[in-house]
C-alpha cells in the first residue's frame, strides 16, 4: 500500500520521523502549533542529513525525497484530510494523547492507521475513548531517528493484523531494523531495561554516592556503554522519564515510584535534556 503519512509534533522526534517517512519516498505532512519550532527543527534536519551524506550513511536522492515530500500543515484538520497512516510524537503525558486522538478518530476513517511513538504509554489506552480501536498500535522510534536503527512495535488484542503489517512496512521503508512485541508492556523491551539501570543510578546519585558525572564514567568504562544513564536522561528526555514514573506512582500509590525530586526540579524549571539545550549536562541548542 502506497500510504500517505501525517506526523503530529514538530520536536526534534517528530520532524525526525517526517523527515525518515519522506525520504522513504512517502508524501508527508507534518503538523505542530509552534510553527517556528517546526521549522527549525526540519532545517536543523536538512542540515543533519547533508552531514549523514558525507559520511555515506545516506545519499543524494534521501536528500531529493526529503526535500519534495515534505509539507508543512497548519491545522489537525488537513493533516487529517487524506493521510492514510498517522504517527503521533508529542509530549508523553497521556491527558494530551488521549486529547488529540479521540479527536482524530473522528476526523479519520477506519482504515487510517492511528500510531502513537510512546513507549510507556499502550495504544489500549490512548484508543479507549476513540472509535475503531482495531486501527491503534505504538510504533517508538529511538532519538535521534535519523540515527538510530531501530523501531519497536506494541499493539492490544484489539489491532488488526492488517495494522501491524502495514506498520511494519512503514518501517522497514525506512531503513529501520523491527522489533514487534507479542503483548503489551509499559517501556516495550529497549526502556524496559533501560529503566532498570537509570532507576538505580538516580538512586546511586539521590543517596549521595557519587556525583552523576562519575556514574555516567563507571557505566561507560565498567560496562563499556557508549552513554551513562545521566547521559541516557538527557537525550531521551527528562520529561519522559518524569511523567513514566509519575504515571507508575499514580497506578501504585507507592512513594518509591514518585520522582526524584532533582529530577521534578529539572522538569518544572524546562531543563529537558539536549532538546533544550541542558539537563544534567549543557548542550548547544539547535
Amino acid at each position: 500500500m502506497n500510504e500517505k503519512i501525517g506526523v503530529i509534533g514538530g520536536g526534534q522526534m517528530g520532524s525526525q520521523i517526517a523527515s525518515l517517512a519522506a525520504m522513504a519516498g512517502y508524501d508527508t505532512h507534518i503538523y505542530d502549533q509552534d510553527l517556528d519550532n517546526l521549522n527549525q527543527k526540519l532545517n536543523f534536519s536538512e542540515e543533519n542529513l547533508k552531514n549523514l551524506i558525507l559520511k555515506k550513511i545516506y545519499n543524494e536522492d534521501h536528500l531529493k525525497n526529503f526535500k519534495n515530500n515534505i509539507n508543512v500543515v497548519n491545522s489537525l484538520e488537513n493533516l487529517s484530510k487524506d493521510r492514510t497512516f498517522i504517527i503521533e510524537a508529542v509530549v508523553e503525558r497521556l491527558d494530551v494523547k488521549l486529547e488529540i486522538f479521540s479527536y482524530l478518530s473522528k476526523l479519520t476513517s477506519r482504515d487510517v492507521v492511528l500510531a502513537t511513538n510512546s513507549s510507556f504509554i499502550a495504544a489500549s489506552e490512548i484508543a479507549k475513548n476513540c472509535t475503531f480501536l482495531d486501527r491503534f498500535i505504538n510504533m517508538h522510534f529511538f532519538y535521534p531517528p535519523l540515527r538510530m536503527d531501530l523501531i519497536e512495535i506494541s499493539y492490544p488484542e484489539s489491532t488488526n493484523k492488517e495494522v501491524v503489517l502495514r506498520t511494519q512496512n512503514v518501517g522497514k521503508a525506512m531503513g529501520r531494523s523491527i522489533v514487534t512485541l507479542k503483548k503489551e508492556t509499559p517501556g516495550f523491551i529497549v526502556n524496559r531495561m533501560l529503566a532498570a539501570l537509570v532507576d538505580e543510578a538516580y538512586n546511586l546519585y539521590d543517596e549521595g554516592i557519587a556525583e552523576f558525572e562519575d556514574i555516567d564514567l563507571a557505566i561507560k568504562k565498567g560496562l563499556n556503554h557508549p552513554l551513562g544513564p545521566f547521559e541516557i536522561s538527557d537525550y531521551s528526555g527528562l520529561d519522559i522519564h518524569y511523567y513514566a514514573k509519575l504515571k507508575i506512582f499514580n497506578e501504585t500509590k507507592n512513594p518509591e515510584d514518585y520522582p526524584k525530586k532533582f529530577l521534578e526540579d529539572k522538569v518544572k524549571k524546562g531543563e529537558l535534556g539536549v532538546k533544550t539545550g541542558k539537563g544534567f549536562y549543557k548542550y548547544k541548542k539547535d
